[in-house]
């Protein structure tokens, strides 16, 4: 069963080297046997292994001859096993059967059931037969590779697929911006902290000694003083002067036993019902509150680019899958172009512009490879792991389909702007901000009032009387009232008018940025409602695409049409697919959009 020798024309080796272009990774990704350049070496070499084993068949006895030609006879049978495995082309399974109905009379008989020497170019010889020794055992220096006994199913090996979720979970815990609007909560909070401290208790001390001069004496003292939040203050202290005063300084004199003195203080117009401490406090705690607002409008923010860019990873990679069937498609035909060449069913112009083709679908892949690739970057600044760390997403982890494209109910698109004003994070803040701003505004005509404070002070010496008059030791009160006002109070008018002005500012943003919040939601509504049409016509679109690029490559397997004219089906079918996969990625980064102007959080 040896096989004859092919003929230099239609030599594998040549034709693969005739048809090469563009590099060796795009060129993995076709479907398409590779025809190993040795094989007509390795059929001659069979021949004359078999050629010799016949010739040393004389020089052995006749108990061996029975071995060598069982040897003879399974050489034989190997080689025709491994020269039998053909691989046909779609070509071949198409055209050769309109080629035998047209040609029924022209033909031979055996020409239907015997392969022209042309099919065995295509002879798949994936390994080498094993070698035998003399005797017709298989060597030891090649041994066969184990079988394994189970195989890991597909569903265990490839990554399970990232979705949305999982970027909008790492943003929610790692984005550097979103944990940075998070500390907000711990500035607010320790301004409210500081705001507190204006009525933190007090304790004051002094200590002072005149040891010499005409009048020596010592004074030492603690008191401790409580503000009040009514405006007022508390007092409460002890002292102790002893030596020899100077008849001015008599009051700071006490008995033996020091003076225990107590006291209150209280404004009675100006800084009464609100002073600057407790302007600071309330805004302090307003500002507390009014962070959670603006931290939710970043995290509605966020989430929204973050889905964004997610979608635009997706489609990328969609399209650089799709870019890539379009190359599949010129890279499967080239042993088809090639046979029908040899066969002159095809000029030869026909294989230098699928080349072209090949080399033009190959760059738009590099292209869509590149789009994949910033794609990706862009999503690393959202994807991150628990430490904060970018993560680069793997194509791997592409997901192989969009979800589904669900319109939001008829009753919730109505309801959008108004949904949209009651939870916007924007007109909170604005709200909180004009709260504080009328704070001050309480604050600067509280600035107006003259100040007028009224004190009580009692105290009280103990001990030996320091004087023969006694007068330290009695119980002592004291009431008095202490009035103040600038005439003018340009300072408090002038806080006054631009306080009032900044409450006219907050109140034409807010107006302003509810009447965007509606604008936006109607806006994203529109971009939805189209993100849909385009989706049915560009699916309309592709399915007739697919059906006038089969039609076109019947056509073109008959000869009807040229490759050129394919090529325009093929194009057409493949741009039908990326406009498909434009539509569905613009309907799902306007849901993100919507669901931003809606402010709906992750968690809603």
């Amino acid at each position: 069963m040896a096989i004859g020798s092919l003929p230099a024309a239609r030599c594998a080796s040549k034709r693969l080297g005739d048809v090469k272009s563009g590099s060796t990774r795009l060129r993995d990704m076709a479907t398409i046997e590779r025809i190993p350049t040795d094989g007509h070496q390795r059929q001659e070499a069979r021949k004359q292994e078999a050629c010799e084993v016949e010739s040393q068949a004389a020089k052995i006895s006749r108990g061996n001859l029975v071995v060598l030609l069982l040897t003879i006879v399974a050489t034989n049978c190997l080689s025709g096993c491994r020269s039998s495995s053909v691989h046909v082309p779609a070509y071949a399974e198409t055209t050769t059967a309109q080629a035998t109905h047209s040609q029924e009379a022209a033909a031979p008989p055996e020409v239907a059931t015997n392969p022209q020497p042309a099919d065995y170019e295509m002879v798949s010889f994936d390994e080498d037969l094993p070698q035998l020794n003399e005797q017709g055992a298989p060597l030891e220096s090649a041994p066969l590779e184990a079988v394994p006994q189970q195989a890991t199913p597909l569903e265990e090996v490839k990554p399970k697929p990232l979705s949305m979720q999982d970027v909008i979970k790492a943003v929610e815990a790692s984005y550097p911006l979103l944990s940075s609007a998070y500390l907000s909560r711990e500035v607010a909070a320790g301004e409210n902290v500081t705001a507190m401290g204006a009525f933190d208790l007090k304790l004051k001390g002094s200590s002072i000694s005149r040891p010499e001069g005409f009048y020596e004496y010592y004074r030492q003292g603690v008191s401790m003083e409580q503000p009040l939040f009514s405006g007022g203050y508390l007092y409460g202290g002890y002292r102790l002067g002893e030596g020899n005063f100077p008849v001015w300084y008599g009051g700071q004199q006490t008995n033996g036993g020091g003076e225990f003195a107590t006291g209150v203080g209280m404004p009675l117009l100006k800084d009464r019902a609100i002073d600057q401490r407790r302007a600071e406090l309330f805004k302090s705690e307003l500002e507390r509150q009014r962070v959670e607002p603006e931290i939710r409008a970043q995290l509605i923010e966020f989430t929204k680019i973050a889905s964004i860019y997610y979608w635009d990873w997706v489609a990328a990679g969609q399209a650089r899958d799709a870019e890539r069937g379009l190359l599949a498609l010129a890279l499967q035909r080239v042993q088809n172009i090639q046979r029908r060449i040899e066969l002159g069913d095809m000029k030869a112009i026909t294989r230098i512009t699928n080349e072209q083709l090949i080399a033009a679908r190959e760059t738009k892949v590099i292209e869509a490879e590149r789009k994949l690739q910033s794609a990706a970057i862009k999503l690393s600044l959202f994807f991150r792991n628990p430490e904060g760390e970018p993560l680069l997403p793997h194509e791997s982890l592409l997901p192989g389909h969009f979800p589904p494209q669900l319109l939001p109910s008829e009753q919730d698109l109505q309801d959008a702007p108004a949904t949209a004003i009651a939870a916007s994070p924007l007109l909170a803040d604005i709200d909180w901000k004009i709260r504080q701003t009328r704070i001050d505004l309480e604050q600067a005509e509280n600035s107006v009032l003259p100040k007028l404070d009224a004190q009580l002070y009692a105290s009280k010496d103990v001990g030996d009387p320091t004087s023969p008059k006694g007068d330290k030791t009695p119980f002592e009160l004291e009431l008095g009232l202490f009035g103040e006002v600038p005439l003018q109070r340009r300072a408090a008018f002038g806080k006054i008018t631009s306080t009032q002005g900044k409450l006219q500012q907050l109140s034409l943003k807010r107006q302003f940025t509810a009447e965007k919040t509606v604008a936006t939601v109607q806006d994203a509504i529109s971009a939805l409602l189209n993100a849909k049409q385009r989706i049915i016509r560009a699916e309309q679109n592709v399915a007739l695409a697919d059906e006038a690029m089969k039609l076109a490559r019947i056509q073109f397997n008959e000869g009807d049409i040229d490759l050129v004219e394919l090529n325009i089906y093929e194009q057409s079918a493949t741009n039908a697919r990326l406009i498909d996969i434009a539509s569905k990625a613009d309907f799902l980064k306007a849901i993100a959009d919507y669901r931003a102007a809606l402010n709906i959080t992750p968690d809603s």
